[in-house]
């Protein structure tokens, strides 16, 4: 091992020498610059390609992770879901997310995003690719609106999304029925739309219904076009046997809604976006006459109205010609203290008696001029009221005992006019007919429960008896009066023998006293076959002979 240098060594050794011309920057100190540069390059590009913050509420976050969910485009990931938490008024969550940047222009109050997640709905099962994959956020830009930054996620998909042309409808409906969100819309069986919405009328007197038509079966909806619910199975009765209908599969379950144009309104402009539109129950209210107006009567029943429904039809001689509006208690004002059934009914002037030709009729006859019978419905059905238009209730369905308003001619029914006691014109009544039947039986019972009946069963008891005793003596000499009709008959036999050996020689008197006693001979025959048969049928006496001998 070599020893350490002494003093007088280190002295010997050359002196370094110091070389000026390394002096200046070195290469050694660029290390950190690039990566200063590298850095703010890429906090540069991350700031750059980093998009606004929102946040979107929804009712629960099922499906949502932190860092995890992402938003999308058309499956083109455009953010992404940093934070998740519940909302101050505990009532929903709030999710703040990234979106990517460009996506500026797009964040306006018009703008929609809803979770995407597996779901069963009326046009089939949806979201399947989530199974795997997990929930994401759908988005649906729209520049056409204020910028916002807040959003109030959708709970459920959209039915109608900005990439679909078409037009929007609103349906007015007494109720929903079997409608639901997703019902398809037909035309002539083809499915072109969807219901999109529905909400109740502010003053609740009707549901709203949102419908979305696709292009270009928009074009076939004008201002005329008659919607109704498609939904379910109609089944109609006709002379050629049961007939069914049914749109389709989906309709049964879920509900449906049909339109059509009738052809004399097919040349009605083009219906608008937002266009108004009644909802008929079923296609055949929908292709009939509308009702422009109606005109309200009253009719008081002096017996039950079991079986008359709200809505039941109004009827003259089979054809509909009105519906019953409600039915109540009221006051008789002929009858102080006494109630009865009060029937309000609605008669459409558009389908009464709309053919009732007045000038078959006289003026005289009438009591009026026919242009003034032809002016109003009113005027009309007061004219044939006097003339005996009456209403009375008759069975529609011997099944389920439902009742309707059957409005007819009685000519013989005693003169009445249209009252006018109340609120509404009162029409007069019959009784219907299984109410005369009852009445009349009624009567009559009345009649024999007046008269003497139990001395006139007591007269017939006797008679009974009195033809019993007349039986039973005839019974008891018929073989007697028989013997002695018989001697009679030989007796006769023998004088005639006699008279025919005298007339022999009278000639001409002979041959009359010949004839004479053949009649005479004749009688006796009858008199003994009437005996032998009272023999065998004394009763016969008080009923008559019978068909057997």
């Amino acid at each position: 091992m070599t020893s350490p240098a002494g003093p007088e060594e280190i002295e010997q050794l050359p002196e370094a020498v110091v070389d000026e011309g390394g002096k200046g920057f070195s290469a050694v100190w660029l290390l950190p610059l690039v990566a200063l540069l590298v850095g703010a390059w890429l906090a540069y590009k991350t700031l750059s390609e980093k998009g606004p913050e929102i946040q979107i509420s929804f009712e629960t976050a099922e499906g949502i992770e932190e860092g995890k969910t992402k938003i999308k485009f058309r499956d083109v990931t455009i953010g992404s879901v940093d934070r998740v938490k519940v909302a101050k008024d505990l009532k929903s969550v709030v999710l703040t997310a990234t979106m990517t940047a460009g996506t500026e222009k797009y964040l306006t109050d018009a703008s929609r995003f809803w979770v995407v997640r597996p779901r069963v709905g009326a046009g089939g099962v949806t979201g399947l690719s989530t199974l795997f994959s997990g929930a994401y956020i759908a988005f649906e830009p729209n520049d056409k609106g204020k910028a916002q930054r807040k959003f109030v996620g959708l709970e459920r998909p959209p039915i109608v999304t900005i990439d679909k042309e078409g037009t929007k409808y609103h349906l007015r409906a007494e109720t929903l029925g079997s409608l639901s969100i997703g019902a398809p819309v037909y035309f002539r069986e083809l499915d072109v739309g969807e219901v999109t919405d529905y909400k109740l009328a502010p003053d609740y007197s009707y549901v709203d219904i949102g419908v979305f038509v696709q292009a270009p079966y928009d074009k076939y909806v004008r201002e005329g076009t008659r919607f109704w619910n498609a939904g379910g199975l109609s089944l109609s009765m006709t002379a050629s046997g049961v007939r069914f209908e049914m749109e389709s599969l989906v309709s049964l379950l879920s509900g449906g809604v049909s339109f059509e144009t009738l052809p004399e309104l097919r040349d009605t402009p083009v219906a608008k976006q937002g266009a108004v539109f009644k909802l008929y129950n079923n296609r055949s209210e929908s292709m009939a006459q509308p009702i422009t107006r109606v005109v309200t009567y009253a009719l008081r029943f002096g017996s039950t109205v079991r079986g008359l429904n709200i809505g039941a039809p109004v009827e003259y001689r089979g054809l509909r010609i009105g519906t019953v509006k409600a039915i109540e208690l009221g006051a008789d004002p002929k009858q102080p203290g006494i109630v009865s059934p009060v029937v309000l009914i609605d008669i459409e002037p558009q389908r009464a008696m709309a053919y009732h030709n007045v000038e078959e009729e006289s003026p005289s006859e009438a009591g009026r001029e026919p242009s003034e019978l032809e002016a109003t419905p009113e005027q009309r059905i007061e004219y044939l009221v006097e003339h005996g238009l009456r209403a009375r209730l008759a069975t529609g369905n011997l099944v389920t005992g439902q009742l309707f308003v059957d409005l007819d001619m009685f000519p013989d029914a005693k003169p009445a006019k249209v009252a006018r006691l109340g609120k509404y014109p009162e029409l007069p009544t019959l009784p219907s007919s299984l109410q005369g039947i009852i009445s009349n039986v009624n009567r009559i019972l009345a009649k024999l429960e007046q008269s003497d009946l139990e001395g006139t069963l007591t007269n017939l008891n006797e008679l009974m008896v009195s033809t019993n005793n007349l039986v039973q003596t005839l019974e008891q000499s018929a073989p007697q009066l028989a013997s002695e009709l018989e001697q009679t008959l030989k007796s006769a036999n023998s004088t005639m023998k006699t008279l025919e050996a005298s007339a022999a020689a009278e000639g001409v008197i002979g041959s009359e006293l010949q004839s004479a006693l053949k009649e005479v001979a004749a009688a006796a025959r009858s008199i003994r076959v009437m005996v032998e048969y009272l023999e065998r049928h004394p009763e016969a006496l008080l009923k008559g002979k019978g068909g057997n001998p």
